[in-house]
Order: C-alpha cells, then structure tokens, then sequence
C-alpha cells in the first residue's frame, strides 16, 4: 500500500488541469451558512416505483420530492466509469450497514470521497463537511471512505469527521430534524474503500491499477505524458452508472474541498430529470443530425426537414445535444472551455450562416454532457423545410484531436405558443474595442400580419485582456433602441467572477469536477452549459408592415469600450410571429 500511497502523491503533483488568469477564495464556515444552497432540479413527475426497488423506506424521498424513479440492476457488475454499478455493502462508524440494493429508491444518486494518506488527501480531509448536506439535493448520499491500512486508523479518520460534521450543525444552527435528516444522507465507512464489499472495492482496485500503468498516460505534446488522476471522488448517478467525480479543486490552483462534490448530485439530477422529460414526450418529430463517434471539431451535415406545410404548424424547436467523453482518464478528453455552436447554411459552401443555438464546452471532464437547447424563436429560419444543411461547432478546427461521441438532434413540436415565421439577423460582435460601436443602424419591416416581435440575442463574452479580463470576467453591457425608444439594457449581472457562479448552475447542465477553472461564473456563460438566449418583446415598438430602425452600441461598465478588449460573440436577430 505504501508503494500506491506514494504513487498517488506523485500524481496530485503532476496534475496539469486546464488553467485561467483568475483567482478564486477560500472557503471557510462563514461560506458554509443556510443561504448558499443550489436550487434542487426542479419537480418531476412521479412515474411509479422502480423494477426492483428493494425495501421500503419510512421515507420516500422520490415521492417528496416528485422525482421519477429507475429501476434497480440487479444483474450490473461493470468496473469502468459509465457502466452500471453493481451492488455493494458498507459498515458505517456505528457499527452498521448499509447496503445499495435494500436502499435503493430509484431516485437518488451516491457520492464517495476517499481519504488517501497523502499531502493533498490531508488537505482535503481538513476541510469542513457540512457543506456536503447543506448544498446538495436531499436525494444525495456521501460516503466518507479511507484508504488507510490500520482499521484503527480509519476509525480515527471517520470519528474525526463525524465530529466535524456535529459541529457544522451547530454552525449552521439546524434542528434536531435537520440533523437527523442530514445523518441518513452521510456514512462514515470504516472498511478500507478497496476492500468494501460488492462492487465498490473491485472498482476502486481496478481503477488504481489502472492509475499505475504507464501505458494509460495521455500525450499532451509538448507538455509531455500524464497520468490518470487519483480516485478522491467518484459517484454512482440516479440511472446506477459510474462517474468519475473529478476535480475537487475549487479553483485552479488552490485548494482542494469536499464541498465541491456536492455538485455532483445536483448533475446527476439535470441528466436525469431531461432524460425523463424527452423519453415522455409526445408529439415530437425528431431530426437525427448525428450520432457517432467523432474527432473533428467542425462538422457538416444534411438533414432533411418535413415539408412546408409540415413545418408551418410546429412553434416549438429544441435542439438535442448529448456528447459524452468515454475515455477513463480526463485528460484524453478535449481540454479546454471552446465556443460551440449549431448553424444553418444558406448557401453551398455554408459560408454564410445563422446562429441557431451556441454551449461553451466544457474543461477536461469525462463522461456524458446533455442539455435541451431552445431555438424556437429561430423556427422562421427553417419554416421552408425539406433538405437544410447544418454546421456544428465544437471548438477550432486545429485544436487537438480528441475522441467523443456526440448526439445532436431536432425536436419539433407543437406546444401552443406563438410561432415563429422568419427571423432577421441585425448585428454581430466583435473585438471590444473603440470601434466596436461604429455600426449602422439596422431597418426592417414586420410583415403585416405578425403578431409579435421580438429581439432575440445570442450573447457571451470571451477573452482576457490585460487590466480589464475582457470580455471574459468584465461587466460588458449592450443597448439596443427601436425606433429611438432605448429597450431594456441587458447585463450578465453582478456575479462576474463570483468564486462558485457556474458551479450553483450544476442543476442546470454544468458538469463538476471539470479540470480546469470552471466553479467562477464569466460574462454571460459557464463552462458546460448552453447559452441562453435573451428575448425582449418589441411589439409595442413596431407597426407590423412599416419599416422599423434597431441601433446597437455596447458599454464596458458604464462607458464606451475604448480599451476594454477582449471580444464579444453576438448574434442579434429580429424575431416575428404569428
């Protein structure tokens, strides 16, 4: 053991995580209080228990919550992340046991940090555990595991964070049922974790192995070969598959805590809720744009739309994107946050294109990404229908080639809202700069008819120039005015550079654990998540059939961007509907 504990030192020094110029904070208990929790996902449906969802419990924690329910597999015995886990038992510091399959509810997902006796271990393990309870989703367990040889020295382990926990409650000034409640969702295993009955302590064995073979380093070029990280976090998610965890870092650089994985949970419950949500839709077309195993960056594909007529009656467009890095080690992922985007050419050579819907990718992060991105307001781009080509963007055509799979989809539906029948693009970005604002007002005409119109802007702010961190971490701002009358300013808001903005959307589609300075939150976007795009209703501002002008100038703070730099990536489009 010594030999791994060592090996395992040597690699948390080694690791080579993506880096950013920014600085984040330290986490003490003052950041720990009652209010920084992270909205759960949201309420779903209850479809019924699981297959085999074991004993039952005093409290049902799916129906509480309406969540969905997934069957128990039984017949899982998979070693990898993203295969199925399979059973497994724990004997907790009280002397108990607990066991996945009696307790499976078939709504809940499953969190291990493990203590390696080490300079990083030691760090981690010195932070403060109550923020694992306190900022995960109440269907969220954790199990705090060693690796230490002595089960003396595990129970020393486990005894110490028990209590750190006890007292994280007073901190936080919880009830007797807050506590209570708390307790059930976090064990103190007292085996060593690659001796845990079942699943768990074969996983763990095997992924060490793993570590330890020098044929699974990654070339990074010249920045030479790295090892696969250490196995500090991993977890099951709600459909019983491994994940690796990854990063517990809070901040490139710093140090690392438990509070980051509880994340984690809030992720495994974005995937879940969507997957339940677009397997139990009706109604829907789907228009596989791809689904295959990739390397490039920039990829083109035909489609073929339903006809006209088809077309006409849909009002709802929602674009499918699942990519998922089934490589074991991270680092053979792609590395960094890239802009990418879906687009439709207007012409043979797809040089010129419109901006359907646009995700940040995210850092080194193995596993499944998926998110439903909205481009409804967009449907008048594709109104004609029949074949359309499409462009899919996933970072620079010269960046290092890496292997994923990737899914992208079009789901058209009819929802009963206003449809969508053309769209005009006004203005793009471009280099924050003193010349940014020069542009030409631009005129357009509703047609008659129309029964509302919108401006719809895809918009995110990239790059960090010196003295400013424009337009990256900065406060950019952007006016738009119709017809003279100014229309409401749209700001990214307060929060640029908070130390865990894009860590509290994990609910949302950011992926934790991410290599890389992901937990900030930037201007505008996150790394792993869509961009959302901002809608003003303009109708009172424009008659349909008349000619309209829309100016458009940005602001670095509360002045003109002379000097702000950086670049701003925007695609701003006028809207109609009927």
């Amino acid at each position: 053991m010594d030999r791994v504990l060592a090996f395992i030192s040597c690699v948390c020094l080694l690791a080579l995580p993506a880096c950013g110029d920014d600085d984040g904070t330290s986490l003490d208990r003052g950041d720990a209080s009652p209010d920084a929790t992270t909205p759960d996902a949201g309420a779903l449906p209850d479809t019924g228990p699981p297959g085999d969802a074991g004993s039952p419990v005093p409290d049902d924690v799916c129906a509480r919550l309406d969540l969905p329910r997934d069957g128990f597999d039984a017949d899982a015995d998979g070693l990898v992340f993203g295969e199925p886990a399979g059973d497994f038992t724990v004997t907790e510091l009280d002397g108990s046991t607990w066991n996945l399959r009696e307790e499976w509810t078939g709504c809940e997902s499953f969190v291990f940090l493990i203590y390696f006796p080490s300079t990083y271990g030691d760090a981690l393990f010195s932070t403060v555990p109550e923020p694992l309870v306190d900022r995960s989703p109440e269907n969220a367990h954790f199990f705090l595991t060693s690796y230490e040889e002595s089960e003396a020295d595990r129970r020393a382990t486990m005894e110490r964070m028990s209590a750190a926990l006890e007292e994280g409650f007073d901190f936080l000034e919880w009830t007797d049922e807050q506590r209570e409640a708390a307790r059930e969702r976090v064990h103190f295993v007292v085996d060593r974790v690659d001796q845990i009955e079942g699943s768990v302590g074969p996983f763990v064995t095997d992924y060490i192995e793993y570590m330890q073979d020098s044929d699974n380093r990654v070339d990074l070029g010249d920045r030479g070969l790295i090892r696969p990280p250490a196995p500090f976090v991993f977890g099951i998610d709600r459909e019983q598959r491994w994940d690796a965890g990854g990063s517990l870092d809070e901040f490139v650089g710093g140090e690392p805590r438990l509070s980051m994985a509880a994340y984690l949970p809030h992720f495994y419950d974005h995937r879940a809720a969507l997957r339940h949500r677009l397997e139990g839709e009706e109604g829907v077309e789907e228009i596989v744009v791809l689904d295959e195993d990739v390397t490039d960056r920039v990829l083109t594909r035909e489609v073929t739309l339903p006809d006209a007529e088809t077309m006409a009656a849909f009002d709802t467009l929602e674009i499918d994107v699942a990519v998922n890095c089934p490589h074991r080690s991270p680092f053979a992922c792609s590395e960094w946050d890239r802009i990418a985007r879906i687009e439709l050419c207007l012409d043979e050579g797809c040089e010129e294109r419109r901006e359907l819907v646009r995700w940040i990718t995210p850092y080194w992060r193995r596993g499944l990404r998926r998110w439903a991105l909205d481009a409804s307001p967009l449907l008048g781009l594709l109104r004609e229908g029949g074949a359309q080509t499409l462009r899919v963007v996933m970072g620079p055509e010269w960046e290092r080639a890496t292997e994923r799979h990737a899914r992208v989809a079009l789901r058209l539906s009819e929802r009963g809202g206003p449809r969508a029948i053309g769209a005009a693009l006004a203005f793009r970005g471009g280099n924050l700069d003193a010349s940014y604002n020069e542009r030409e007002p631009f005129a357009f005409t509703p047609p008659e008819g129309a029964t509302r119109v919108e401006l719809v802007t895809i918009l995110s702010g990239h790059g960090q120039a010196e003295g400013t961190n424009c337009a990256e971490w900065c406060d950019h701002r952007h006016r738009f005015r119709v017809d003279g009358t100014d229309l409401e300013e749209i700001a990214s808001g307060p929060g640029i550079g908070s130390a865990r903005g894009c860590a509290e959307l994990a609910a949302e589609g950011v992926p934790p654990g991410q290599w890389g300075n992901w937990a900030p939150q930037r201007a505008y976007w996150c790394p792993g998540l869509p961009v959302t795009p901002q809608r003003v209703d303009i109708t009172d501002h424009v008659t349909p059939g008349s000619e309209s002008t829309l100016e458009y100038a940005a602001r670095y703070r509360t002045e003109a961007p002379d000097g702000a730099g950086g670049n701003v990536d925007l695609s701003a489009y006028v809207v109609w509907y009927e």
